[in-house]
C-alpha cells in the first residue's frame, strides 16, 4: 500500500523518528529525514550504511534543516520544489522537551519549544499542503498525551505546545477533507526516547511504565495504511502504569 510513496519524515536522527525511517523503508517508501544539522546528517548516514543493504540506501536521502529558523525551513521547501520531490505523506515528528517550574525555563527553552513543536509544523504544513492536496495525502503529526490534559506540572508549555499542534492538525482534517487528504495525531505518552534528556525524570524501566520507538511507529503506520475512505484522525498510546524515575 505505501510502495513507492514519497515520504517527508522529520525528526529521524534518533527516537521515534529514526524507527519510523526504518519502519517506512521496509514498506517501501522513498524517504526523505530531516535532521538538525550536518553532523547529525553524516552520523545517521553511517549508521545507516550499517543497517541497510547497499541497495536499499538510495530510499533514503537525509536532509539538514534547523526547524528552529523559518528561512531554512522555506529553503528546504524551495529545494524540494525544485528537484521536483513531491511528498505523499508528511510526517511532523520533530520535536524538543524542556521541564521544571515555568519560571526556571529560559527565553530560550521557551523560544525553542514553541519554534520546534509548535511553528516548524505549521510551516511545513503550509509550504506542502497544496502538493498533499494534489496527491491525496496524508499527514500525520506527532503529539503528546499531555496536550489532552490541564495539569501538566513542571511540563505547562510543553503540553501547551502539543495541545496547539493537535488542535491544528483536527481542524485541519475539516479544512481539507474534501480534498482526499487524511490528518491523523498520534498521542503516546512516556516513552523511551531522548525527549527527557534535559528533564529531571525518565519513565520508569518496567515494561508497563513507557512505550518503545518502535510500538510508536507501529501505530503510525497503522494510521497510514487503513483503507481510502477512512480516516484515523487520534490515536492515543499509553503503558499501563504511570512511574517516573528521578535521574
Amino acid at each position: 500500500m505505501l510502495q513507492n510513496k514519497t515520504v517527508l519524515l522529520t525528526g529521524v536522527s534518533s527516537g521515534i523518528g529514526k524507527c519510523l525511517l526504518l519502519t517506512l523503508q521496509k514498506q517501501g517508501c522513498i524517504l526523505h529525514g530531516i535532521v538538525k544539522n550536518e553532523e547529525r546528517k553524516l552520523s545517521l548516514q553511517e549508521e545507516l550504511k550499517n543497517i541497510l543493504s547497499p541497495e536499499l540506501l538510495p530510499s533514503v536521502t537525509l536532509h539538514a534543516c534547523d526547524l528552529r529558523n523559518p528561512s531554512a525551513i522555506e529553503t528546504l521547501s524551495r529545494e524540494f520544489h525544485k528537484t521536483h520531490i513531491v511528498p505523499d505523506i508528511l510526517i511532523l515528528n520533530a520535536g524538543v522537551g524542556y521541564y521544571g517550574p515555568h519560571e526556571e525555563l529560559s527565553v530560550k527553552d521557551i523560544s525553542e519549544l514553541t519554534a520546534v513543536n509548535f511553528t516548524a509544523p505549521l510551516l511545513l504544513t503550509n509550504l506542502f499542503l497544496r502538493d498533499l492536496k494534489n496527491r491525496q495525502g496524508h499527514l500525520l503529526f506527532l503529539s503528546s498525551v499531555t496536550a489532552a490534559k490541564t495539569n501538566n506540572t513542571h511540563g505547562c508549555a510543553y503540553g501547551a505546545t502539543k495541545a496547539g499542534v493537535s488542535n491544528f492538525a483536527k481542524s485541519l482534517f475539516e479544512e481539507v477533507r474534501k480534498y482526499g487528504v487524511r490528518v491523523t495525531v498520534l498521542a503516546p505518552d512516556m516513552t523511551q526516547t531522548e525527549l527527557y534528556r534535559n528533564a529531571s525524570f525518565c519513565a520508569a524501566e518496567d515494561t508497563d511504565a513507557a512505550l518503545t520507538p518502535e510500538e510508536v511507529a507501529e501505530y503510525a503506520l497503522f494510521a497510514l495504511t487503513t483503507r481510502d475512505g477512512l480516516n484515523l484522525t487520534e490515536l492515543t498510546m499509553q503503558p499501563q502504569r504511570h512511574r517516573l524515575e528521578r535521574k
